[in-house]
């Protein structure tokens, strides 16, 4: 009687492991170990009995709840606050404006001024904005490169001010004043708004 029923067990055993690779892929990532969920035979004297372990359970629950950290990560990834548009895709122009504005007005004028608040500004806003797209494009911060585009542009907005002030031309100083101060205001924007908006394939890709 023990041996029939020692037999009969142990074809069961074998038949379940058979049926094991047919059964639906768990959707968690976790690595599937072939002895976890195998049953476990137990002998005594009363008889042959199979008692399933329960390590499926146990790994099902965790992966269920490391799938939720992600999902929650993921959806407060997506809610950060960012400003609509990038600080160097009006500060690259900008730059590029004074510098060929000064230039051109030192080779004509040969004025130092055209230097100080012409080429030497706008080569250096040039410059963060740069990098502040080569930032940008790797997942990096790039408030650094906007705090400092932001102090030029203020101290721009200072000094052409200062001289429109004293000389009541529209052109240049009235000009420059006013574009150093909507750039000042902008990078204020992009700042307060919580900086650049992430790229495109940072955003969508899931945290490792």
């Amino acid at each position: 009687m023990a041996a029939a029923q020692l037999h009969g067990s142990v074809a069961a055993a074998a038949a379940y492991r058979r049926a094991r690779p047919f059964a639906a892929a768990t959707p968690c990532r976790w690595l599937q170990n072939p002895l976890l969920g195998s049953p476990k035979i137990s002998i005594s004297t009363s008889g042959v009995g199979m008692k399933p372990i329960d390590f499926r359970a146990r790994m099902s629950t965790k992966c269920a709840n490391e799938n939720a950290q992600v999902e929650e990560f993921v959806k407060a990834d997506e809610n950060k606050r960012s400003a609509k548009i990038h600080d160097f895709c009006l500060g690259i122009p900008f730059g590029g404006l004074l510098f060929s504005m000064g230039l051109l007005g030192y080779i004509f004028s040969k004025s130092a001024i055209s230097l100080v608040l012409g080429v030497a500004p706008g080569l250096t806003t040039l410059v963060l904005g740069t990098l502040s797209l080569k930032f940008w494009r790797s997942g990096r911060s790039s408030v650094l490169f906007i705090l400092a585009q932001a102090a030029i542009s203020a101290f721009l907005a200072w000094k052409y001010s200062h001289a429109y002030f004293l000389t009541n031309r529209l052109l240049p100083w009235g000009f420059y004043a006013s574009l150093s101060t909507a750039m000042a205001c902008f990078y204020a924007y992009v700042l307060l708004a919580g900086g650049n908006p992430p790229p495109k394939k940072l955003a969508a890709a899931p945290p490792l």
